[in-house]
């Protein structure tokens, strides 16, 4: 389900997560130690993982600490809440008072679909494992795998669980050498956008949720359009990197998971894979990706 061909989505969900940010954080970390920088630096004989080298250690208690992880909750699945939606709407088509107990269970249903998302941790474990840190030793692996999982339980694990989960992650990347975030050809554009993000008023995520609407039929056709022209130049590192850098910017700028499921992060997300390989991409699918953005925001220069 999660992939770099499909950030979009994993961002989609992150934005509604409580720990989303945290998640995200990690994310970009991995995808910063498996760069072209750190690649090119193991290419010139010099150890680009000499820091996860020295902080990683066969810890007995790191067993315990997953039964831990693994007893989370697990998420709502997005496809199970629909599919309650679903059959609640089919026992309202045919009650014979539509406003009663039937449409009462709607209520909460329809809340779950805020939060509901199309994947979870293992779908996330998953995609540092076989996706991000494809390339990387496996004890570089484990310490990410280790700080993926204390980000997304989040205060449902015990500090003591977090801290052995996370510090060993969080020593290892400081040790490494500051290299830019790769967002591609077009950084200084993204950056704009993204910087832009992490500033939204209420008035303009409004906005953006009615642009989302105006375009809708039309998005998902010109997002895989513009995620394929990502995959065939080489770019989806630099537009997943972009995708989770916006899901800082929008817990910068306070905006809920509500808003983020009607349409704002459609709007954001849409924008910025647009950018990313806009000198790739047809004007009007270009133009249904960035709609949304320019009318709250303003045209992009």
């Amino acid at each position: 389900m999660y992939s770099l061909v499909n950030a979009s989505t994993v961002g989609f969900d992150l934005a509604r997560l409580p720990t989303g940010a945290a998640v995200a954080t990690v994310l970009l970390e991995a995808l910063a130690v498996q760069s072209p920088y750190v690649s090119r630096a193991r290419a010139g004989s010099l150890n680009g993982f000499a820091t996860f080298d020295a902080v990683y250690a066969a810890d007995p208690r790191r067993a315990a600490a997953w039964l831990e992880v693994s007893a989370l909750a697990p998420s709502r699945r997005l496809d199970d809440a629909l599919s309650v939606v679903g059959q609640l709407l089919d026992d309202v088509a045919s009650a014979v008072d539509p406003s009663g107990a039937v449409t009462r269970q709607l209520e909460p249903v329809l809340r779950d679909l805020t939060t509901a998302s199309f994947g979870g941790l293992d779908d996330l474990l998953r995609m540092i494992r076989l996706d991000i840190l494809d390339e990387s030793p496996a004890h570089v692996v484990a310490l990410a795998s280790d700080a993926l999982a204390a980000a997304y339980g989040g205060r449902r694990l015990r500090e003591e669980v977090r801290s052995l989960l996370t510090v060993p992650w969080v020593s290892a990347t400081r040790g490494l050498t500051p290299i830019p975030a790769d967002l591609g050809p077009f950084t200084d554009e993204l950056r704009r956008i993204l910087d832009r993000v992490a500033a939204l008023t209420d008035a303009e995520a409004r906005v953006l949720v009615d642009g989302a609407a105006a375009v809708e039929a039309d998005w998902s056709a010109r997002m895989h359009a513009a995620a394929w022209a990502g995959y065939l130049s080489g770019r989806l590192r630099p537009a997943a990197t972009a995708q989770l850098q916006a899901v800082r910017a929008l817990r910068a700028c306070g905006v809920d998971a509500a808003a983020a499921a009607r349409g704002v992060w459609n709007s954001i997300s849409g924008c910025l894979q647009a950018v990313v390989v806009h000198d790739l991409l047809d004007e009007v699918t270009y133009g249904v990706l960035v709609a949304p953005w320019e009318s709250a925001v303003g045209i992009l220069g």
